[in-house]
C-alpha cells in the first residue's frame, strides 16, 4: 500500500471538504482511509494541523443527522484553506484530480442524503423521564415532519437510529396509508 505525503494529504482533505461542505468527520475519515491511501495516524495528525492552522473549521452540534445520535462534527474549508487550495490545485496530477473529483462527488451525495433526514430527541421539560422525538425527511419529493413522546432515552435513540436508516420506507408507508381513498 502506498502512502501520500502529509502535504498531499492536506491538499486532498481540503479539496474534499471544499467540494462536500458539511461533510462529517467520520465520513471524511472513511473516504480518506478507503481511497486515498492514508493511514489513520497520518489522517489524525493532518486533520488537527488543518484545524489548528485555520485552514478548515469544524462545527460541533446536534444536527439531527449523521452516523451517531447526538453531537456530530461537520467540516468546512476556511478562506485561508481555499486560498491555498486555489494556489496548488492546478499543479495536481490529472489522475489524482479526477479521483478527488469522484470522491468529492460521492461525499457530497452522501452529505445531501444525510441532511435530508433528521432525527432529534430531547428530554421532556416535565422531568418525567420521557423524551420528545422529532423526525423529518425531505426525500423523494415528500416533506414529512412529526414529533411525539417516547418512554426514555434508550427508546429515543432507537427511534432516531431507525428513522435515519429506514426513513424512506417508513415515511412512504405512513403517507400512503394516510392518502388512501
Amino acid at each position: 500500500m502506498s502512502h501520500t505525503s502529509k502535504e498531499d494529504t492536506k491538499i486532498h482533505i481540503l479539496y474534499l471538504v471544499k467540494n462536500a461542505p458539511g461533510v462529517s468527520y467520520q465520513m471524511l475519515l472513511d473516504k480518506c482511509m478507503e481511497s486515498l491511501y492514508i493511514d489513520f495516524f497520518t489522517f489524525s495528525q493532518v486533520y488537527d494541523e488543518l484545524i489548528s492552522g485555520n485552514l478548515m473549521d469544524k462545527e460541533t452540534e446536534d444536527t439531527g443527522t449523521g452516523e451517531v445520535v447526538g453531537i456530530n462534527e461537520t467540516l468546512k474549508i476556511t478562506k485561508g484553506g481555499e486560498a491555498i487550495l486555489e494556489d496548488v490545485e492546478e499543479t495536481l496530477n490529472l489522475k489524482v484530480l479526477g479521483y478527488l473529483k469522484k470522491a468529492a462527488g460521492e461525499l457530497k451525495t452522501a452529505v445531501d442524503d444525510m441532511n435530508s433526514v433528521k432525527a432529534f430527541a430531547v428530554p421532556s421539560p416535565d422531568e418525567d423521564g420521557t423524551y420528545t422525538v422529532t423526525l423529518s425527511s425531505t426525500k423523494g419529493g415528500r416533506d414529512f415532519q412529526t414529533s411525539f413522546k417516547v418512554s426514555g432515552r434508550e427508546m429515543a435513540e432507537v427511534v432516531c437510529r431507525n428513522w435515519r436508516n429506514n426513513s424512506s420506507k417508513a415515511c412512504s408507508t405512513f403517507m400512503d396509508e394516510l392518502l388512501k381513498m
